[in-house]
C-alpha cells in the first residue's frame, strides 16, 4: 500500500518535471533522456504490478530504492542535459523492471501453489469427513472388539 503512494508521487514527478524546465532545453533534450524517462515509467509500472501480485515488502522496498536512484539520475540528466546520467537511469530502470517482473512471477507462482494446496486440503478434509460419517457406526464395533481383546489378555 505504501509503495502505491510512492509510485504515484514518482509518476506525478515524472510528468511534472518536463514542465519545470525551460522550453529551449526541452526541445534540445536527447533521445537518451526520453528513453530513460520511458524506462523509468515502465519500471514503476512493473514494481507496482509486483506489489499487486503479493511480493514481499522487503523486495518492494529494494525495488523502490532502485527506482528512486534511477529517478534522481533522470532528473540530473534532464537538468544538466547529460547523457551519462540518462544512461545510468536507463540501466537502473531496466534492471529494476526485470527484477520486478521476476519478483511478480515468483509471487504469482507462490499464490497458485498456495491456492492449490488449500484446494487439495479441502478436498481431502471433505472426503475424510464424508468417510467418517458413513463409517461411524463401525467405530463402535471396533472399540468393542478392542475391549474384548484386552479383557481376554488380562
Amino acid at each position: 500500500m505504501r509503495f502505491r503512494i510512492a509510485a504515484l508521487l514518482g509518476i506525478i514527478t515524472l510528468c511534472i518535471s518536463p514542465l519545470s524546465i525551460d522550453r529551449q532545453e526541452a526541445y534540445g533534450q536527447s533521445t537518451q533522456v526520453d528513453s530513460a524517462r520511458a524506462a523509468l515509467v515502465q519500471a514503476f509500472v512493473s514494481v507496482q504490478e509486483a506489489d499487486l501480485e503479493g511480493a514481499s515488502p522487503a523486495q518492494i522496498s529494494q525495488l523502490a530504492d532502485n527506482l528512486n536512484l534511477a529517478l534522481s539520475y533522470e532528473e540530473n540528466a534532464t537538468r544538466l542535459g547529460s547523457n551519462f546520467y540518462a544512461n545510468q537511469s536507463l540501466k537502473l530502470s531496466n534492471s529494476a523492471s526485470l527484477e520486478a517482473q521476476s519478483v511478480a512471477n515468483a509471487a504469482r507462482a507462490q499464490t497458485v501453489f498456495d491456492q492449490g494446496s488449500a484446494y487439495s486440503l479441502s478436498v481431502v478434509a471433505g472426503f475424510g469427513s464424508a468417510l467418517l460419517v458413513l463409517e461411524f457406526h463401525r467405530l463402535n464395533d471396533i472399540a468393542r472388539k478392542i475391549r474384548v481383546r484386552r479383557i481376554r489378555l488380562e
